[in-house]
């Protein structure tokens, strides 16, 4: 796993001390393979994502619908 540096010219003084013309670079503290392995079957993953897509689609244009209609009725009181 890459870890991303820091510029030397971000650093606070006392790291500039510590590294002198260096960017600060990190290690990795673990494996990523230790980390998670998940089994993923893309083709559900990519159904499920439409179907939810698709909830979410109806619920805001009923959520347009009921503003519509809360505006009519607004103006006709």
């Amino acid at each position: 796993m890459k870890l991303p540096k820091i510029k030397n010219e971000n650093l606070p003084e006392e790291l500039k001390k510590l590294l002198g013309d260096q960017d600060a670079e990190f290690d990795s503290i673990v494996d990523i393979n230790d980390i998670i392995s998940v089994d993923c079957d893309r083709t559900a993953y990519d159904q499920q994502k439409m179907a939810i897509g698709k909830k979410l689609m109806e619920s805001r244009k009923k959520q347009q619908e009921l503003l519509k209609q809360k505006k009519m009725e607004e103006r006709n009181a």
